[in-house]
Protein backbone atom coordinates (compact mmCIF):
# COMPACT_ATOMS: atom_id res chain seq x y z
CA UNK A 1 0.00 0.00 0.00
CA UNK A 2 1.28 3.42 -0.90
CA UNK A 3 0.19 5.72 1.93
CA UNK A 4 -1.31 9.08 1.12
CA UNK A 5 1.46 11.57 0.52
CA UNK A 6 0.43 13.80 -2.37
CA UNK A 7 -2.21 16.50 -2.44
CA UNK A 8 -5.48 15.36 -3.98
CA UNK A 9 -7.59 16.97 -6.67
CA UNK A 10 -11.34 16.86 -6.48
CA UNK A 11 -12.55 14.12 -8.78
CA UNK A 12 -11.77 11.10 -10.91
CA UNK A 13 -13.52 8.23 -12.68
CA UNK A 14 -13.91 4.63 -11.54
CA UNK A 15 -13.14 1.93 -14.07
CA UNK A 16 -13.49 -1.85 -14.21
CA UNK A 17 -10.20 -3.71 -13.61
CA UNK A 18 -8.73 -5.51 -16.62
CA UNK A 19 -5.69 -7.50 -17.69
CA UNK A 20 -6.12 -6.43 -21.34
CA UNK A 21 -2.98 -4.46 -22.27
CA UNK A 22 -4.90 -2.39 -24.81
CA UNK A 23 -7.36 -1.28 -22.18
CA UNK A 24 -4.61 -0.71 -19.62
CA UNK A 25 -2.88 1.53 -22.17
CA UNK A 26 -6.05 3.56 -22.61
CA UNK A 27 -6.43 3.88 -18.84
CA UNK A 28 -2.93 5.05 -17.96
CA UNK A 29 -1.76 6.96 -21.05
CA UNK A 30 -3.20 10.22 -19.73
CA UNK A 31 -2.22 9.45 -16.12
CA UNK A 32 1.56 9.12 -16.45
CA UNK A 33 4.31 10.89 -18.38
CA UNK A 34 4.11 9.89 -22.06
CA UNK A 35 7.73 8.77 -22.05
CA UNK A 36 6.95 6.23 -19.28
CA UNK A 37 4.05 4.55 -21.11
CA UNK A 38 5.92 1.77 -22.90
CA UNK A 39 7.91 0.83 -19.81
CA UNK A 40 4.82 0.81 -17.63
CA UNK A 41 2.88 -1.43 -20.02
CA UNK A 42 5.75 -3.92 -20.06
CA UNK A 43 5.28 -4.44 -16.31
CA UNK A 44 1.77 -5.81 -16.92
CA UNK A 45 2.82 -8.63 -19.27
CA UNK A 46 2.35 -11.18 -16.48
CA UNK A 47 -0.52 -9.41 -14.72
CA UNK A 48 -2.01 -8.20 -12.43
CA UNK A 49 -5.35 -6.49 -13.03
CA UNK A 50 -5.43 -2.71 -12.75
CA UNK A 51 -8.08 -0.46 -11.24
CA UNK A 52 -8.05 3.33 -11.18
CA UNK A 53 -10.13 4.51 -8.25
CA UNK A 54 -11.79 7.58 -6.84
CA UNK A 55 -9.72 9.54 -4.27
CA UNK A 56 -9.06 7.75 -0.97
CA UNK A 57 -8.09 9.69 2.12
CA UNK A 58 -5.78 7.13 3.70
CA UNK A 59 -3.91 5.77 0.68
CA UNK A 60 -3.08 6.44 -2.93
CA UNK A 61 -2.76 2.85 -4.03
CA UNK A 62 -2.89 -0.74 -2.89
CA UNK A 63 -2.25 -4.34 -3.90
CA UNK A 64 -4.63 -7.23 -3.35
CA UNK A 65 -3.58 -10.84 -3.77
CA UNK A 66 -5.98 -13.27 -5.49
CA UNK A 67 -8.96 -14.07 -3.31
CA UNK A 68 -12.19 -16.03 -3.86
CA UNK A 69 -11.58 -16.56 -7.58
CA UNK A 70 -10.63 -12.90 -8.04
CA UNK A 71 -7.24 -12.27 -9.71
CA UNK A 72 -4.41 -10.24 -8.22
CA UNK A 73 -5.06 -6.51 -8.51
CA UNK A 74 -3.33 -3.20 -8.06
CA UNK A 75 -5.21 0.06 -7.70
CA UNK A 76 -4.13 3.69 -7.94
CA UNK A 77 -6.08 6.84 -7.14
CA UNK A 78 -7.02 8.51 -10.40
CA UNK A 79 -6.62 12.05 -9.06
CA UNK A 80 -2.82 11.96 -8.72
CA UNK A 81 -0.59 14.08 -10.93
CA UNK A 82 1.42 12.09 -13.53
CA UNK A 83 4.59 11.75 -11.44
CA UNK A 84 2.75 10.77 -8.26
CA UNK A 85 0.65 8.28 -10.25
CA UNK A 86 3.71 6.64 -11.81
CA UNK A 87 5.54 6.31 -8.49
CA UNK A 88 2.46 4.86 -6.82
CA UNK A 89 1.82 2.44 -9.69
CA UNK A 90 5.36 1.03 -9.53
CA UNK A 91 5.17 0.92 -5.72
CA UNK A 92 2.12 -1.36 -5.96
CA UNK A 93 3.53 -3.46 -8.80
CA UNK A 94 6.53 -4.12 -6.55
CA UNK A 95 4.11 -5.58 -3.97
CA UNK A 96 2.72 -7.82 -6.71
CA UNK A 97 6.19 -9.05 -7.69
CA UNK A 98 7.01 -9.87 -4.06
CA UNK A 99 3.76 -11.86 -3.75
CA UNK A 100 4.46 -13.67 -7.03
CA UNK A 101 7.97 -14.66 -5.94
CA UNK A 102 6.70 -15.82 -2.54
CA UNK A 103 4.05 -18.02 -4.17
CA UNK A 104 6.71 -19.57 -6.39
CA UNK A 105 8.92 -20.31 -3.39
CA UNK A 106 6.01 -21.98 -1.57
CA UNK A 107 5.52 -24.32 -4.52
CA UNK A 108 9.19 -25.29 -4.56
CA UNK A 109 10.05 -28.28 -2.38
CA UNK A 110 11.76 -27.12 0.81
CA UNK A 111 12.26 -28.64 4.23
CA UNK A 112 11.16 -25.33 5.75
CA UNK A 113 8.27 -23.29 4.43
CA UNK A 114 9.44 -19.78 3.41
CA UNK A 115 8.32 -17.06 5.78
CA UNK A 116 5.93 -14.41 4.54
CA UNK A 117 7.74 -11.20 3.50
CA UNK A 118 7.08 -8.03 5.47
CA UNK A 119 4.81 -5.57 3.54
CA UNK A 120 7.61 -3.02 3.08
CA UNK A 121 10.55 -5.19 3.98
CA UNK A 122 13.75 -5.95 2.10
CA UNK A 123 12.00 -7.99 -0.61
CA UNK A 124 9.67 -5.10 -1.45
CA UNK A 125 12.48 -2.54 -1.31
CA UNK A 126 14.51 -4.62 -3.76
CA UNK A 127 11.63 -5.08 -6.18
CA UNK A 128 10.68 -1.42 -6.01
CA UNK A 129 14.27 -0.41 -6.77
CA UNK A 130 14.52 -2.85 -9.68
CA UNK A 131 11.21 -1.77 -11.25
CA UNK A 132 11.85 1.95 -10.77
CA UNK A 133 15.42 2.00 -12.08
CA UNK A 134 14.53 2.23 -15.84
CA UNK A 135 12.32 5.26 -15.10
CA UNK A 136 14.95 7.28 -13.22
CA UNK A 137 15.94 9.63 -16.01
CA UNK A 138 15.24 13.18 -17.16
CA UNK A 139 13.11 11.97 -20.06
CA UNK A 140 10.47 10.93 -17.51
CA UNK A 141 11.00 12.95 -14.32
CA UNK A 142 11.78 16.70 -14.33
CA UNK A 143 15.00 18.03 -12.88
CA UNK A 144 13.45 19.16 -9.59
CA UNK A 145 12.04 15.67 -8.86
CA UNK A 146 14.64 13.25 -10.25
CA UNK A 147 17.54 13.81 -7.78
CA UNK A 148 15.20 13.69 -4.78
CA UNK A 149 13.48 10.57 -6.09
CA UNK A 150 16.85 8.92 -6.76
CA UNK A 151 17.93 9.60 -3.17
CA UNK A 152 14.63 8.24 -1.83
CA UNK A 153 14.99 5.05 -3.91
CA UNK A 154 18.29 4.20 -2.19
CA UNK A 155 16.20 3.04 0.78
CA UNK A 156 12.50 3.45 -0.04
CA UNK A 157 10.00 3.54 2.79
CA UNK A 158 6.29 2.73 2.99
CA UNK A 159 5.45 6.37 2.44
CA UNK A 160 7.46 9.11 0.78
CA UNK A 161 5.87 11.65 3.13
CA UNK A 162 8.89 11.26 5.40
CA UNK A 163 10.92 12.79 2.57
CA UNK A 164 9.59 16.34 2.66
CA UNK A 165 11.73 17.58 -0.24
CA UNK A 166 10.49 14.83 -2.55
CA UNK A 167 6.86 15.29 -1.53
CA UNK A 168 7.02 19.06 -2.10
CA UNK A 169 8.66 18.65 -5.49
CA UNK A 170 5.94 16.26 -6.64
CA UNK A 171 3.15 18.40 -5.19
CA UNK A 172 4.45 21.27 -7.29
CA UNK A 173 2.90 19.54 -10.32
CA UNK A 174 -0.59 19.28 -8.84
CA UNK A 175 -3.29 21.46 -10.31
CA UNK A 176 -3.55 24.78 -8.50
CA UNK A 177 -6.08 24.73 -5.66
CA UNK A 178 -6.86 26.73 -2.56
CA UNK A 179 -5.95 24.04 -0.05
CA UNK A 180 -3.15 24.92 2.36
CA UNK A 181 -0.54 22.62 3.87
CA UNK A 182 -0.40 22.30 7.63
CA UNK A 183 3.12 23.73 7.73
CA UNK A 184 1.79 26.96 6.18
CA UNK A 185 -0.52 27.66 9.13
CA UNK A 186 0.58 29.69 12.18
CA UNK A 187 0.96 28.19 15.62
CA UNK A 188 -2.42 27.61 17.35
CA UNK A 189 -4.34 27.83 14.05
CA UNK A 190 -7.56 25.82 13.92
CA UNK A 191 -8.07 23.61 10.89
CA UNK A 192 -10.06 20.72 9.50
CA UNK A 193 -8.34 17.60 8.23
CA UNK A 194 -10.12 15.90 5.31
CA UNK A 195 -13.19 18.02 6.10
CA UNK A 196 -13.92 15.95 9.19
CA UNK A 197 -12.32 16.41 12.61
CA UNK A 198 -11.19 19.85 13.79
CA UNK A 199 -7.73 20.41 15.27
CA UNK A 200 -5.51 23.08 16.80
CA UNK A 201 -1.94 23.19 15.53
CA UNK A 202 0.88 23.01 18.06
CA UNK A 203 4.66 22.57 17.91
CA UNK A 204 6.59 20.71 15.24
CA UNK A 205 8.18 17.35 16.05
CA UNK A 206 10.62 16.49 13.25
CA UNK A 207 8.42 16.06 10.13
CA UNK A 208 5.05 16.24 11.92
CA UNK A 209 3.10 18.69 14.04
CA UNK A 210 1.46 17.92 17.35
CA UNK A 211 -2.21 18.72 16.92
CA UNK A 212 -5.09 18.62 19.42
CA UNK A 213 -8.49 17.35 18.33
CA UNK A 214 -10.97 19.93 19.64
CA UNK A 215 -13.79 17.42 20.14
CA UNK A 216 -11.86 14.73 22.04
CA UNK A 217 -8.68 16.54 23.28
CA UNK A 218 -6.66 13.65 21.87
CA UNK A 219 -3.19 14.36 20.50
CA UNK A 220 -2.40 13.54 16.87
CA UNK A 221 0.87 13.80 14.96
CA UNK A 222 -0.02 15.20 11.54
CA UNK A 223 2.36 15.34 8.59
CA UNK A 224 3.63 18.84 7.82
CA UNK A 225 2.53 18.56 4.19
CA UNK A 226 -1.00 17.39 4.93
CA UNK A 227 -3.68 19.40 3.03
CA UNK A 228 -5.92 21.24 5.49
CA UNK A 229 -8.80 23.71 5.56
CA UNK A 230 -8.44 26.73 7.82
CA UNK A 231 -11.35 27.38 10.21
CA UNK A 232 -12.13 30.72 11.85
CA UNK A 233 -12.44 29.76 15.48
CA UNK A 234 -12.76 31.74 18.67
CA UNK A 235 -11.24 30.26 21.80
Amino acid sequence: MQLSLFRSKSHTTKVVPTTDLGLIRSLIKSKIPETALAGSLALFNEGPDLRITSPRLTKHGDFRAPHRNQPARVSVNGNLNPYAFLITLIHELAHYRVWLNHEHEKQTFRLRRPSRPYPHGKEWKNQFQVLMQPFLNLEIFPGDILPRLSDYMKNPRASSSADQKLAKAIQGYDLLDTTLRLEELPFDAVFSLHGKKTFRKKEKLRTRYRCICLTTNRIYLVNAGAPVIVINHKS
